[in-house]
């Protein structure tokens, strides 16, 4: 009985050991980051907009999952991505069919933190803040830095933001001040697996 719980075991491990982690490319690899506009709004800003005149569209309103502000008797209107003066214009042309010679006024209310989750063989995995230009060495050593068992070639980031492949790391490379690996920037929602 015992040995054939063994063999079970032993071919289950086998057949674990031979299946790939899935797509990745190498950071060395990526494109240089195209930087967002500084500054520009994100999901769970919160901003204060006014239409002179019209107290129905004025108030505070919250960058919504979908990247979009939702205004009364408007509509929805696209913010993630953009600066504040690009999303008031945006706003001026979207009520300019509403009233004429609208006066908008937009105002950052309130900045959400971003946040990047670091799971794996880490000291202390976790969700943390992250400050602006930091990456994937900061969030590691936010998380206490590798466990006895980490893999210091197998360091993966899946981005939120975008739907392609994971991007790797190797730690030499992050240590070693390698340009394309400690100028990558991690983005809110990101998330750093350590296997």
């Amino acid at each position: 009985m015992k040995s054939r719980y063994l063999a079970i075991l032993c071919i289950a491990l086998s057949a674990l050991a031979c299946t790939t982690p899935g797509p990745y490319v190498w950071a060395n690899q990526l494109p240089p980051a195209a930087a967002g506009p500084a500054g520009a709004l994100r999901i769970g800003d919160r901003v204060q907009l006014a239409v002179q005149g019209q107290e129905s569209v004025s108030g505070e309103f919250e960058v919504r999952p979908t990247g979009e502000i939702v205004l009364p008797a408007v509509g929805k209107i696209s913010a993630a991505g953009l600066t504040i003066e690009q999303f008031r214009q945006q706003v001026t042309a979207r009520v300019s069919g509403f009233f004429q010679n609208p006066q908008v006024t937009v105002v950052l209310a309130a900045r959400k933190a971003p946040f990047v989750s670091v799971v794996g063989e880490v000291r202390t995995p976790g969700r943390y803040e992250l400050r602006d230009g930091e990456g994937v060495l900061d969030a590691l050593a936010r998380a206490a830095g590798f466990t006895p068992f980490a893999s210091k070639d197998g360091i993966y980031v899946i981005q939120k933001a975008h739907r392609g492949p994971r991007v790797r790391f190797r730690y030499q490379d992050l240590a070693g001040a390698d340009p394309a690996s400690v100028g990558f920037e991690l983005r809110d929602g990101d998330i750093v697996i350590v296997e």
